[in-house]
């Protein structure tokens, strides 16, 4: 018997458990969907784009490189080069310097596509795509970040510095020094080369982006290009283009922009957004029923079932 007068207890029945959890594991997943598509604030991105300057150049000023190091190292690798049977720098480099027109769009095409096209891809990929926006922005920084400790720690000087080398150096008779608009660059940093990284990068935010089969191959391109035109103007190693390759693939799948490119190459086209979840429904308290109180000997004035 139940005591009278109690605060009815509620039933062990009200809430199933089971579909409570697959509830909130929806929310969870509509809010993840909806937060991987909203952009970043610009003051935000901003903020970190001073704040890696800021440690590039810390970094710079802290690493008090040597010339005569940084020459040191650019004649190590061009030794192991030599050992490896891969030294081809300086047979490209004087063929290049005999070269007119193509000279002149090898150095421009190292001095400007290298940041003009790995800007416009990351602001594209901005304005388009927030969902492939993250992790491309963290493989890049984490590109950078890795490319200045190496810096750091072995600073290397090109092929066209390194005195008594027989290079020429293609980017100063052009007109240029080491800088690539308002912020210097690592002369002494070519090992990896960021040149690569970045271009490989380029190619897998771009597969993320779209899947135009010309865009594709011109994305293909990019780094196949970057890799000829950083050896034959002497700006780096043939070793610098495969680390920095190396660089450019371990970052993006470090960051899962890898994965993200070869999954989703339709990123660009408006995803379809998931079905609006309905509000979970009140917990449906099940009551035990039973049946309503009679006469005692009520059931002998009830007529009798036919027999089949």
């Amino acid at each position: 018997m139940s005591s009278s007068g109690g605060a009815s207890q509620p039933s062990p029945l009200a809430a199933d458990p089971v579909t409570t959890r697959e509830d909130d594991s929806q929310v969870v997943r509509a809010r993840r969907w909806a937060s991987s598509r909203t952009r970043p604030l610009v003051v935000g991105e901003l903020v970190v784009i001073v704040a890696l300057l800021v440690v590039y150049d810390r970094v710079r000023a802290l690493a008090e490189v040597h010339a005569s190091v940084a020459v040191a190292h650019g004649w190590a690798i061009l030794d192991l080069e030599r050992t490896l049977h891969v030294e081809v720098e300086g047979g490209l480099n004087t063929w290049l310097s005999g070269q007119g027109f193509l000279r002149l769009l090898a150095v421009d095409y190292y001095q400007y596509v290298h940041v003009t096209v790995a800007l416009g891809v990351l602001v594209a990929c901005y304005w388009r795509s927030p969902a492939a926006y993250r992790p491309a922005r963290n493989a890049l920084l984490l590109t950078n970040m890795v490319g200045l400790a190496v810096f750091a720690l072995y600073p290397a000087a090109p092929p066209r510095l390194l005195p008594g080398g027989g290079f020429v150096d293609l980017v100063a008779q052009a007109g240029f020094g080491t800088n690539h608009g308002p912020v210097p660059a690592d002369q002494y940093g070519a090992l990896p080369s960021l040149h690569l990284a970045w271009a490989t990068w380029v190619a897998v935010t771009g597969f993320a982006l779209t899947r135009r089969r010309v865009l594709r191959v011109l994305l293909v391109a990019h780094p196949v290009v970057t890799g000829v035109v950083v050896v034959v103007t002497g700006n780096h190693y043939v070793l610098d283009v495969a680390s920095g390759t190396l660089l450019g693939l371990a970052a993006v799948w470090a960051t899962g922009l890898l994965a993200l490119g070869a999954a989703r190459p339709d990123v660009l086209v408006p995803a379809r957004r998931p079905a609006r979840l309905a509000p979970s429904p009140a917990a449906v308290v099940l009551e035990p029923r039973f049946p309503e109180p009679r006469p005692l000997g009520a059931w002998a004035l009830e007529p009798e079932s036919p027999e089949p």
